[in-house]
């Protein structure tokens, strides 16, 4: 009978060695001791190049920059500018008055026809959301109208219409109610169709 057991260990693959533990804590602390020198070196440059100028004042603002040999100057003459600005009145503001007092002309007649004329197309124009060959499902999307407080009313079949059962919204008061219905019918899947009733 043949041993196979030591030329299974011929075939076997070796293992590949892992860096161990202590090789990475000694890389990372090696790591961690040349960024915190570089870091001490980089404060200690900048701090003896700040040591080698002079401190200037910062500039005040509507000031303008000069050298290190007019600062003296100039912080003088600033100051004496500084107290020489004027303080304002308790009158100073006065777009308040100016509101009150001023008039604007304004032709009110003009006005009031152009809303007279629109009203009047109004009371005539109205919003078909719909139309229906069975009174029923005209009936149903009436009250499906209520729950959007809309308050639709269904037209009978006429002649004229081709014997469908029209549901409709309006007159309205202002184009804007008019819009704001035509907005609300649109955004919850129905059709909004101005026409002349």
């Amino acid at each position: 009978m043949r041993d196979y057991s030591t030329q299974a260990a011929r075939h076997r693959r070796p293992k590949k060695k892992s860096p161990s533990a202590a090789t990475g804590i000694t890389l990372s602390i090696a790591l961690l001791g040349a960024v915190a020198t570089g870091l001490i070196w980089l404060n200690q440059s900048t701090s003896v190049t700040d040591s080698a100028e002079p401190k200037r004042p910062e500039p005040r603002i509507g000031e303008p920059q000069s050298s290190a040999s007019e600062i003296s100057t100039n912080s003088k003459k600033s100051i004496i500018v500084r107290d020489k600005i004027p303080e304002a009145s308790e009158n100073f503001y006065t777009f308040y008055e100016l509101l009150i007092t001023g008039e604007v002309p304004i032709d009110t007649e003009i006005g009031q026809s152009r809303d007279e004329a629109i009203a009047e197309t109004l009371k005539s124009t109205i919003i078909q959301v719909a139309s229906f060959k069975t009174a029923e499902a005209a009936d149903d999307t009436r009250v499906a109208l209520l729950f959007l407080d809309l308050k639709a009313r269904v037209i009978p079949p006429s002649e004229s219409n081709g014997g469908w059962y029209r549901i409709v919204l309006g007159p309205f008061k202002t184009v804007r109610d008019m819009r704001a219905t035509a907005d609300i019918l649109i955004k919850n899947g129905y059709s909004a169709l101005v026409r002349k009733e």
